[in-house]
This record gives structure tokens, C-alpha cells and sequence, in this order.
């Protein structure tokens, strides 16, 4: 008999699409009452969490900065998907509620892969990725390599390279629209968004940079900055 359940649950494990496992059970303190917990399954095995919110036909991807979480972005997600967006807050492997798989090493930008598969599952038509920091790194590698292309990639203050990922190589080879946002203070970031800037290979491209060395999803809270980042989602 025992034999038989571990056939049946290993046939079942077959059957569970990579990409969420549905209600899973984490306590997350972050997360409201009817906004959507989701666990995802990198190309590489990582196990991921992250938080669904809004039912737009635009899905957006919310990568954090270095040692944070899917909460960082929370605040802006339940805006966005106040002016109608779909969004995806994800815990990138390693941090928050996410795991990392045997072998899976420091690959982020398949973490981004695995919440776009997981917006375009839930029915979104045009994606849009925007990451702090090492998520701005992340979600710039990953929008040179996704298949169907992504519609466009936000930056805030991503380094040109972090952990094995190279932003600058990607840009150079990319044709996804792109917008770079930094304080123009924020050393050694500041530079790095001038360079991705200059050597991005999309004809849609555009830099901001705002006074001061703020930082990530910071730049956000300046009006300016959201304006910026929401005159882009909205094209």
C-alpha cells in the first residue's frame, strides 16, 4: 500500500505545472487579504516565492534589491494594480521565502524568467519588468534572453555587473525598451546607468537621473521618479 501512494504522489508531482503550486503556506506578514500567494519553479530548480496582485491585461515583474524581499515592493504593487496593472512581487533565490536548488547557483535572471511565465499563465498579454539595485541587474539580463520578448525593463540603479550577471552585455544585445532611473550622487550606480544607458542597443531607451544618493525602490518615493517609471508602463 505504501508503495502505491508514493507512485501515485510521484505520478501527481509529474502533472504540477513548474511555474505555481497553489496556495501555499507561508506566513507572510507582507501580504493582504486577496492578493494571491504564489510559489514558482526556476529554469534551474530554485524555489520561489512570490506575491500576485491587480488582474490587468499588463503584467509587471517587481524584482528587490540586495538583501530584502518581495516586501519592498508591496506598496507600489497594490498602487500599480490600482491604474489597472497585473504585478508580481517575487523573493529572489536566497532571500525572503525563496530557496535555492542543488546546483542552482546565483542565476536571478531566471527567477525573472519564471514570474513572467507565471504572469503570462494568468493571462497577461504585455509585460513589463522593473528591478532594484541586483533586481535591476537581474530583470536587464533577463529581458535580453526572454522568448517572447518582454515589452520593457525598468532600472533602478542597477549595477552594470553583480554576481555573474552582466547588464552591460545584455543592453548591448537587447532591443527592449529600456528606462534607466539613479541618483545622480549614488557612486558607483550612477555611472553604471550612464554606461547601460549609452551602450543600450534599444532605440526606446531613456536615463533620469535625480538629485542625491538615492538608492533602489527608493527612488520611487520622489515624484519624479514614479512619474518617470509610470509614464513608461503606460506606453
Amino acid at each position: 500500500m505504501r508503495r502505491s501512494w508514493l507512485m501515485v504522489l510521484s505520478a501527481l508531482a509529474l502533472v504540477v505545472p513548474s511555474t505555481s503550486v497553489a496556495r501555499p503556506s507561508i506566513d507572510d506578514p507582507c501580504r493582504e487579504p486577496g492578493e494571491t500567494a504564489v510559489i514558482l519553479r526556476a529554469s534551474d530548480g530554485a524555489r520561489l516565492y512570490g506575491v500576485e496582485v491587480g488582474n490587468g491585461s499588463v503584467g509587471v515583474v517587481l524584482a528587490h534589491q540586495y538583501g530584502s524581499s518581495h516586501c519592498e515592493f508591496m506598496p507600489f504593487a497594490r498602487e500599480l494594480a490600482g491604474l489597472g496593472y497585473r504585478t508580481l512581487s517575487i523573493d529572489l533565490r536566497g532571500d525572503g521565502a525563496s530557496r535555492v536548488g542543488r546546483g542552482a547557483g546565483t542565476r536571478l535572471d531566471r527567477d525573472i524568467a519564471a514570474a513572467v511565465a507565471r504572469l503570462r499563465a494568468d493571462g497577461a498579454t504585455r509585460i513589463k519588468l522593473i528591478g532594484a539595485s541586483m533586481g535591476a541587474t537581474a530583470v536587464l539580463v533577463a529581458a535580453a534572453s526572454i522568448v517572447p520578448r518582454v515589452d520593457g525593463v525598468v532600472s533602478l540603479s542597477a549595477p552594470a555587473t553583480y554576481n555573474g550577471l552582466d547588464a552591460l552585455r545584455a543592453v548591448k544585445r537587447s532591443r527592449v525598451p529600456a528606462r534607466f532611473l539613479v541618483g545622480i550622487l549614488d557612486r558607483p550606480f550612477a555611472t553604471d546607468a550612464r554606461t547601460l544607458t549609452r551602450n543600450a542597443l534599444a532605440e526606446d531607451k531613456a536615463i533620469l537621473g535625480l538629485p542625491g544618493a538615492v538608492h533602489g525602490s527608493s527612488l520611487l518615493e520622489l515624484p519624479r521618479g514614479k512619474a518617470f517609471v509610470l509614464a513608461f508602463l503606460a506606453k
